[in-house]
């Protein structure tokens, strides 16, 4: 707890808004949407859990306190939601979250609610994964959009300026990486890489966490677990997301 109450106050001072003052009995302004998807069957052997589940709801609880305490969006530790992919539930939510987007084998009704959901300005945030993974992904986001594809972003991108000034991009991974070596063979001796994809106006409408996993981060940081310089990083990230969704 002494952690978490740190790095509230580390973002805090950072934070370029004001806090929100609204009742914690309003309504929630804003839910985070979890992505149950039809997956690639190789998870059963490299799993114990299914790979859309992963750090759930721990990440959840730790980002909208932090999305409480440093914007002015009002939410609450409870305001989180699994949705499936081929689901209208998921047009309720204007941001989505993926988790390990490498197991994704989307049937056709997903690829057609995935595609519109998009196309009305949805944004989906894809964390948790690593090397190869972004081209299974690729894939299938070809079956979405097969005239698109997916690009690795730079800290230039406003995304990054969205409400935290991210002056860097260079960070650890939360493992697989000890004393500067690599030590997990699937992040292909590369570290964290961000890969975005627009729709046709240019605008981002997801983001993906390569050789990465913020939701780790996030589950972590109250239990000591994770270095603070780089979990205060996967936060301010995380928000910027959230920003950008919601003002672009």
């Amino acid at each position: 707890m002494k952690k978490l109450l740190v790095l509230a106050v580390f973002l805090l001072v950072s934070a370029s808004q004001a806090i929100s003052d609204v009742s914690d009995n309003s309504p929630s302004e804003f839910v985070f949407a979890r992505v149950q998807f039809n997956m690639d069957a190789r998870w059963i052997f490299e799993y114990r859990e299914a790979p859309w589940h992963h750090d759930y709801p721990f990440s959840e609880d730790l980002f909208l306190t932090m999305v409480t305490e440093v914007t002015g969006i009002h939410t609450t530790r409870a305001s989180f939601q699994t949705v499936k992919l081929d689901s209208p539930e998921i047009f309720k939510y204007p941001w989505l979250y993926i988790s390990e987007p490498g197991y994704v084998e989307m049937t056709p009704k997903e690829v057609v609610n995935f595609r519109e959901y998009l196309n009305r300005g949805g944004f989906v945030v894809c964390d948790d994964f690593r090397g190869r993974d972004l081209d299974l992904f690729r894939v299938e986001m070809r079956k979405v959009f097969p005239d698109r594809e997916m690009f690795r972003l730079d800290v230039s991108h406003p995304v990054f300026r969205s409400f935290y000034e991210i002056r860097s991009l260079e960070m650890d991974p939360p493992y697989g990486k000890v004393g500067g070596v690599f030590t997990d063979p699937r992040y292909l001796g590369e570290g964290p890489q961000f890969w975005g994809l627009n729709d046709d106006k240019g605008r981002l409408v997801l983001i993906a966490n390569r050789n990465n996993d913020l939701g780790e981060f996030m589950e972590d940081v109250d239990h000591g677990d994770k270095p603070f310089k780089w979990a205060s990083l996967a936060v301010k990230l995380m928000v910027n997301y959230l920003a950008y969704a919601l003002t672009h």
